[in-house]
């Protein structure tokens, strides 16, 4: 018998191209000659709702929509719901269903997936895809906060690469076999158990896999959701990555295809579709720089030889590079390049150490140049909270981006702070980075010292977004933080921020102020970069070096609340540096809804004035309340020993701890006390009510200075500015973790 296979894509997942797994998929299946189908229910679901919806629910944001509980419930369902069963009582008549998940569509695929088994038994139904890397049992198994329940309606998982497995258990079906027999999957025993078939060889040639195929696919409604209003074909040069950050679970063992490979598939596709504009899904077009220069020399030279080329528009992931100088940015350029994006990640030395992101702050600032003066967008990647960030490490990463404006066109600044992906070297090597194994707020990781936790990190987020957004620097994240500025004046009649043509800019259509060369000319004063000194006494508190140790002294909820506050005080002082005295209210209101969370609330309301002469003003006013269900997610993780503190000062934290258990009014559970103390999981505190409500005044004068200019090193040591610059110290070359080690 031979299987009608469909392959399909839920939302919400990107529509800048047609995923690249679908057509791989395809044309692995197609070169067997067998009958086919992609279900592009992303798309489809995009085109069925209104423009204002599609926005909302397809902005960089609007993943939280679909992977929190409330809202797929309350508005997803209800707007989707009866579309979506007609699509699977289509699907219904396939023998063979496969889904690509992801976690930002994992809620839909499980919904729809679901019903379709239930619809029609006989349907043998797959999962695969990045979701399937780091879930239970290969994705045979849901993580849920109570447990991990089976996915009954599923006959197997992939976590490898899909296109080689996709025929043979195409043949298991046809040939009535069992899917154990497939090496590298997730299926079921005869007990109803999980069990994985084995680790498969990868395909060590990429040139041998056969390219995606897209017919039948109607690719011109995915130019209706590119922001150039064009069809973008996904391609594929290579997979894994050259190097190995330490967040990064893709930086897995590097295979590419020759860089003629390349350009031979990219000149098919023009002529097969008529699409001439592509975009890389590679984690790095430039692993192999000599492929990648073999690449843009072929594409050059055809461009010279059809006129049809030079509507070319390449763009991918990348890296920076000593060869990726002017001369060969040119050369890229006139190959069809027109955008790059990079793992810029931080501003701050110590930081991209502690990444092994192997490269330097003026390599990212020459790649900039280069590509600005080449007409090539290079966009930045940008993490928020790394492990090891302090407060210093922030500001001097945020006047990094204010040091490069000129050059920045989109900052891709994220909507999670840094997070910690299972089997990366963050998650393997915790110690290194002051995380904790088991300590997590929010369901999210701890710092041993709790000076870096999920609140703060949000927190330092939204202000970060905040800080691109008054710029008018485009960037990808919450947008929603303009809503949130209640007042903002600044005091300088001559600041660019009171020019009309800076406040007429809109950076959603116009992109990014300082990129214009016009307003170059204009404004000449205000692109002048001014110098900062961070060995001042209103920094004092911030550059005191941390020793990541918990200082039993503090309290858990005033240690978390201090934190919270040093976020708003070191940014209010950047800003007064960057632009004079201004005026500033904000108010965020976090119900960390993106965490799934509930009985969780942030309120962070805060008031600066600073003047000409240098005296300021803050108010702070930070109210975190969390009730027994929030609570279920907190789990505060200590040492049993201390080098830094008396054992007294724990005794006494330790009956406040207990204490506070006994007099919680919205306990967990009624009088209990959830404190253990073993060898393996040191101090672990669980169900703990980390509540605060911080009412903080200061007032100074910013012009104050250190009359000895070494007293910060006299005092505490090393103090945070400097350390910030000291690579050797964070330099550090982890071993491959098994994923990261793994194709």
């Amino acid at each position: 018998m031979k299987a009608k296979v469909a392959v399909v894509m839920c939302p919400a997942w990107s529509l800048e191209t047609p995923p690249l797994s679908l057509g791989l998929l395809a044309g692995a299946l197609k070169s067997r000659g067998r009958d086919v189908k992609q279900f592009h229910i992303n798309l489809l679901s995009a085109d069925y709702v209104d423009q204002e919806s599609q926005e909302e629910l397809w902005a960089p944001t609007g993943h939280f929509y679909w992977t929190n509980d409330h809202s797929f419930e309350d508005r997803i369902i209800p707007a989707y719901g009866e579309y979506w069963d007609t699509i699977i009582e289509e699907m219904a008549e396939y023998d063979i269903v496969t889904f690509t998940t992801y976690f930002s569509n994992i809620v839909v695929t499980d919904y729809i997936a679901e019903r379709l088994y239930n619809l029609n038994p006989k349907v043998h139904i797959f999962y695969g895809g990045a979701y399937c890397w780091n879930a239970p049992k290969g994705g045979l198994r849901q993580s849920k906060p109570d447990g991990e329940p089976d996915r009954y309606w599923i006959k197997g998982s992939c976590d490898t690469e899909g296109e080689l497995i996709i025929n043979d258990l195409v043949d298991c079906y046809e040939n009535d076999e069992e899917y154990t027999k497939v090496k590298g999957i997730w299926t079921w025993d005869d007990f109803g158990e999980p069990i994985t078939t084995g680790i498969r060889e990868p395909q060590k040639y990429l040139d041998d896999i056969p390219n995606a195929n897209w017919d039948g696919v109607d690719l011109d409604l995915y130019a209706k959701f590119h922001y150039a209003d064009h069809t973008h074909l996904p391609i594929q040069g290579s997979r894994g990555c050259t190097y190995k950050c330490t967040f990064c679970s893709e930086t897995r063992i590097f295979r590419h295809k020759k860089g003629h490979a390349i350009a031979k598939e990219i000149l098919e596709l023009v002529d097969k579709y008529n699409i001439t504009h592509f975009s890389f899904v590679d984690s790095l077009v430039n692993g192999s720089m000599i492929q990648f220069k073999i690449l843009v020399d072929e594409l050059c030279e055809e461009v010279d030889k059809n006129p049809k080329l030079k509507e070319l528009s390449l763009g991918g992931y990348a890296r920076t590079h000593n060869k990726m100088d002017m001369e060969l940015m040119k050369k890229a350029r006139k190959a069809g390049f027109t955008w790059l994006s990079i793992g810029v990640e931080s501003g701050t030395p110590k930081i991209l150490e502690v990444i092994e992101k192997r490269q330097t702050v003026e390599q990212v600032e020459q790649l900039w140049e280069a590509c600005w003066k080449n007409g090539i967008r290079m966009d930045a990647n940008w993490i928020s909270g790394y492990p090891r960030e302090n407060h210093i490490d922030w500001i001097i990463s945020l006047y990094f981006l204010y040091k490069s404006k000129h050059y920045i066109p989109v900052v891709a600044a994220n909507q999670f702070p840094a997070g910690v992906t299972p089997g990366t070297a963050l998650d393997q090597y915790r110690d290194v980075f002051d995380i904790t194994p088991l300590g997590n707020i929010f369901y999210d990781w701890t710092s041993w010292d709790l000076k870096n936790t999920y609140i703060n990190r949000f927190l330092r987020l939204k202000l970060c977004h905040t800080y691109l957004n008054i710029h008018k620097i485009y960037y990808s994240g919450f947008w929603t933080v303009s809503d949130d500025i209640k007042h903002l004046k600044f005091k300088d009649k001559h600041s660019i921020f009171n020019q009309q043509e800076f406040k007429d800019w809109k950076p959603k259509e116009q992109g990014t102020f300082w990129q214009q060369t016009h307003n170059r000319r204009q404004f000449n004063k205000q692109f002048e970069i001014k110098p900062i000194d961070y060995n001042v006494p209103y920094l004092e508190e911030m550059n005191i070096p941390w020793n990541d140790e918990y200082d039993p002294k503090v309290s858990i909820e005033d240690t978390i609340k201090i934190q919270a506050r040093n976020e708003v005080r070191v940014w209010c002082w950047l800003m007064h540096q960057l632009h004079g005295p201004y005026e500033i209210e904000m108010i965020f209101d976090e119900d960390y809804s993106e965490r799934n969370i509930d009985g969780a609330r942030m309120v962070t309301h805060f008031k600066w004035n600073s003047n000409f002469d240098g005296s300021y003003e803050l108010e702070i006013d930070n109210k975190l309340t969390v009730d027994k269900r929030a609570k279920e997610t907190i789990h505060i993780q200590l040492p049993l020993k201390y080098e830094h503190s008396h054992k007294r000062d724990w005794t006494n934290r330790r009956r406040q701890i207990i204490r506070k258990f006994k007099n919680d009014k919205d306990p967990v559970h009624k009088d209990s006390v959830h404190i253990t103390q073993t060898k393996e999981e040191q101090t672990l505190i669980s169900l703990y009510d980390i509540s605060f409500h911080d009412k903080y005044k200061d007032s100074g004068n910013l012009n104050d200075r250190y009359e000895d200019k070494e007293y910060l090193q006299k005092k505490y040591g090393v103090p945070n500015y400097l350390d910030a610059l000291d690579i050797a110290k964070y330099k550090i070359n982890l071993k491959r973790t098994f994923m990261t080690g793994r194709n």
